[in-house]
């Protein structure tokens, strides 16, 4: 027994002779593109764009140059972007994030059990995103379900790591300014004791020579050893404090690390395709599965019509 043919002549009658049901359920898949757009929730995508500036720029050696004239450019290098791409995606940024935008209010979960801030630290991680153009331009973004949520985030974002890039530096700064403050107390401590020994060593030289003891060369000898040693310390103590001076202007606030060149605002349009691409393609795939159907539909009854 041979199998009937099915070939393009039947296809083209079996379309013409079925294409009501054809319509029919390509409009049934257009309505339901179109019911599924409505009411599928609508997300927005909100990006801020910046550049790394180079931290090396507000260094002490470069504002305040004794010696060389050396070039520094002002754009951070591909370690800079790097290490602001290390602090985005660090624990302790996500986390102020999340915290300064009020997650706990937006996404209703409790920030300060284990459980809620786990799940409020993997929704940020699913939203947000970071990137890096060849033009050394970095660019954070975040999809939310308000637009001023997805602003905020992303603004946020840079607020925070700009305020962690510049801690990192001013840190270390700030210590080593420290450090030398408490080496001043010392040498303040240490002149204000000199001072007293020369005091003590100036009224034992008076009192001999109002006695007419012509011993006081010894007396004089420690004198001026200790008068020599006061100048140093009086030069070291005016090097340190100039240093200090140095160092916290390098940490002044006004000396930004991020430049932010693109801030974000809340979208106007949701992410996705549009209303009329929904249905163009709810109509493709509606009009080629019900023809699909009709072919086959077609063909299996011409099967079962051949006796067996």
């Amino acid at each position: 027994m041979s199998t009937p043919s099915f070939d393009l002549i039947d296809v083209v009658r079996t379309i013409q002779k079925q294409k009501r049901i054809i319509i029919i359920i390509t409009a049934i898949a257009i309505a339901l593109g179109g019911i599924f757009f409505v009411v599928k929730r609508k997300k927005f995508k909100a990006s801020s764009k910046f550049l790394v500036n180079n931290p090396l720029y507000g260094d002490r050696n470069t504002l305040f140059r004794n010696y060389e004239q050396r070039y520094v450019d002002y754009f951070g290098g591909d370690d800079d972007l790097d290490r602001v791409t290390a602090l985005l995606a660090s624990d302790t940024v996500k986390d102020r994030i999340i915290r300064n935008c009020q997650f706990q209010v937006v996404y209703n979960s409790d920030i300060n059990s284990e459980k809620g801030h786990a799940f409020l630290m993997s929704v940020f991680d699913k939203n947000f995103n970071v990137k890096r153009s060849e033009y050394k331009e970095m660019e954070v973004s975040y999809i939310a379900y308000d637009s001023m949520t997805a602003a905020n985030v992303a603004n946020m974002a840079v607020k925070v790591c700009e305020e962690s890039f510049r801690n990192y530096y001013t840190t270390m700064k700030m210590g080593m300014a420290k450090s030398i403050r408490d080496k001043v107390k010392q040498i303040d401590s240490t002149i204000a004791r000199n001072g007293d020994i020369l005091d003590g060593h100036k009224a034992i030289a008076d009192l001999r020579h109002m006695t007419g003891d012509t011993a006081t060369e010894p007396v004089m000898t420690n004198q001026k050893a200790l008068g020599i040693e006061q100048d140093q310390l009086m030069q070291d103590r005016a090097k340190y404090i100039s240093l200090i001076n140095e160092i916290e202007a390098t940490t002044n606030s006004s000396m930004d690390y991020l430049k932010v060149t693109t801030r974000a605002l809340p979208p106007t349009s949701a992410m996705g395709p549009t209303l009329t691409m929904v249905l163009i393609v709810a109509a493709c795939l509606g009009l080629f599965f019900s023809t699909l159907l009709v072919l086959v539909l077609a063909y299996y009854n011409k099967l079962m019509a051949v006796e067996r």
